[in-house]
This record gives C-alpha cells, structure tokens and sequence, in this order.
C-alpha cells in the first residue's frame, strides 16, 4: 500500500464532507454545551422528579442514586451515553456512504483507472470516517469540558473525564468498523439504514439488559457494556479490548470483500 494514496484521498473525502462534518460537530457541541451549563438547573428539577421513579428507571441513565445527580461526571456519563448513539449513527451512516456513494455515482471506475489500488481506496476511506467520528466526537467533548469549568464546581474530576473519553467512546468506532463490514460486502441494501438499526438494537440491548438484570445481555450493548458508570469502576477493561478487536476484525474483513467483489457499475 502506498501511505501517500491513502492520505491523498482521505484529505479529498474530507474537503468533500466537510460541510457534513462541521454541521455533526456544531449540533452535537451545542447540544452538549445546552446540557452542561445549565447543570445546576437541571440537577435541582432532575432530583425532584426522579424521586417518583423506580430503582429500575434510574439505572436506565445509568444512575444508582438520586446523588449521582448532584455529581456533574455522573450527569455527564447519563447524557454523554444518549449523545453518543446519536454519533454512532452519524459514524455508520457516513462510513456506509463513503463505500456505497462511489459505486452509485460510478466515480469507482475513475479511481480504478489511476495508478491506486482498492486496498488503498478502502483504507482512506476507513481513515476519513475516523477522522470525521473524531472531530464529532470532539464537540461534545469541547462543550463538556467547557461545561464542566463553568458548572461543574468541585464534582467535576478531570481526570474521571478522560477516562471516560478514552473508553466510552469506542461505540462510534465500532460501528464505523460495522459499515464498512457490511459496505464492503455489498452495497445493493441500503447500508446506512441497517447498520443505524444494528446500532439502535445494540442501545436497546443493553436498556434490557439493565432492566431485567441480566449482565451477561448487556455485554451485547457496547453502550452499556462500556457505559461511564462500568468504566469508573474499572469493571469493562476485557470488554474493551474484545470490542476493540472486534472493530479490528470488523474491518478487516470488509477490505478482503471489498478488494475481491464486482462492483455494480
């Protein structure tokens, strides 16, 4: 493979996307910073309405107390969990379409008519929807540590916040290795549609799991399994790693289907 390829066409896919990009990273930052700063509004309303919820609804935000709503890293992890299906939707929606645009347009003929090969091809294209899933991400991350500074006062624990960040966020990616699994197949579906339904199953999953107190269902959910409460405690390490394997494979496999198949054209 040639590395100059790759970046050449992971930089063209990111000017092409950027206006896509830049409006996912816009929202999410606004509706992160909305949610951060108004904190101590919603913690005082938030802990007199959960008073009349069950234990079993509490824990479907991820709170084992009423007091983890006075604590900005707790109320953090709840709305960071909901955002991030929102990104992850965002990750296979535009990972699915950097596949499948290329082909529907016939633009696959050009690049096959250059001196790149379709390994190079694939693995741009994996490289953009990284970047593109990282500059997202970075919005609501910008909002809550804006936040956090602002309204957080002393429950707001740094470095809980980057261990949150670190592993927390490996949904979105593994749902970019999802769609370019099923892209790299076949591009005939509609990929965007079925990975965001994999995607929302998976949150459902986990809501399940929780609900019925079943451990072993919600390691189906990477939301739950990799939720901010299970990272603080350190109870997700192994899941992490078997996760992250599986992006690995994931997309792995999609660069054998996609190198190998006939494309529509």
């Amino acid at each position: 493979m040639n590395k100059r390829n790759i970046f050449n066409i992971t930089k063209f896919n990111l000017k092409v996307n950027k206006a896509n990009i830049l409006g996912w990273f816009i929202s999410i930052f606004l509706i992160m910073l909305i949610y951060m700063l108004f904190f101590p509004t919603i913690k005082d309303i938030g802990t007199v309405k959960m008073e009349l919820m069950p234990k079993e609804v509490l824990k479907l935000f991820g709170l084992n107390t009423l007091n983890d709503m006075n604590n900005f890293i707790s109320y953090f992890g709840m709305i960071f969990t909901m955002i991030l299906v929102a990104i992850a939707i965002f990750a296979t929606t535009f990972s699915a379409k950097l596949i499948c645009k290329e082909e529907n347009t016939k633009s696959i003929e050009f690049l096959d008519s250059l001196n790149i090969n379709r390994k190079e091809i694939y693995y741009s294209k994996v490289l953009t929807a990284f970047i593109a899933t990282t500059i997202v991400l970075l919005g609501a991350l910008i909002a809550t540590l804006i936040g956090g500074l602002v309204s957080g006062g002393n429950t707001f624990i740094l470095k809980d916040f980057i261990v949150i960040i670190k592993i927390c966020s490996l949904p979105a990616y593994i749902f970019i290795g999802v769609a370019f699994l099923i892209a790299g197949i076949t591009s005939r579906i509609n990929v965007s549609s079925i990975s965001s339904v994999i995607a929302l199953t998976c949150y459902m999953i986990g809501y399940l799991g929780v609900l019925i107190e079943k451990k072993w269902v919600t390691y189906f959910s990477p939301f739950e399994a990799l939720s901010p409460n299970k990272t603080l405690h350190n109870d997700n390490l192994l899941i992490f790693i078997i996760y992250f394997i599986l992006m690995i494979i994931f997309i792995i496999i999609g660069n054998k289907f996609y190198t190998k198949r006939d494309f529509n054209i």
